[in-house]
């Protein structure tokens, strides 16, 4: 079951990088569209989102493998991503940025 999960967060990571260029898968067309913020965020956020999910997937594949990746570097991704989530608001509205 495990590796079932892996593979479709491998596919779902790739989906999302593509989306985040070319926005016409759903999930990612709506984030740029209801997600106040500049472009860039934006991406930065949906790159980093695929990034963690290909990054889990792999994990999950060859877990047995990867016994020397500590839980921090799946971690760091979601955590960069609430930051930037909390961090841009109050600085939108604090400097009007």
């Amino acid at each position: 079951m495990g590796k079932l999960v892996g593979w479709l967060l491998i596919a779902h990571g790739i989906i999302c990088f593509l989306g985040a260029f070319f926005p016409f898968y759903p999930p990612v067309f709506l984030f740029y569209w209801f997600f106040p913020g500049p472009f860039i965020m934006k991406l930065v956020l949906v790159l980093l989102a695929g990034a963690a999910q290909v990054v889990s997937g792999a994990y999950l594949i060859s877990r047995e493998r990867l016994r020397q990746v500590r839980w921090y570097w799946f971690a760091l991704p979601m955590f960069v991503i609430v930051v930037a989530l909390l961090v841009y608001p109050l600085l939108n509205h604090f400097l009007g940025i």
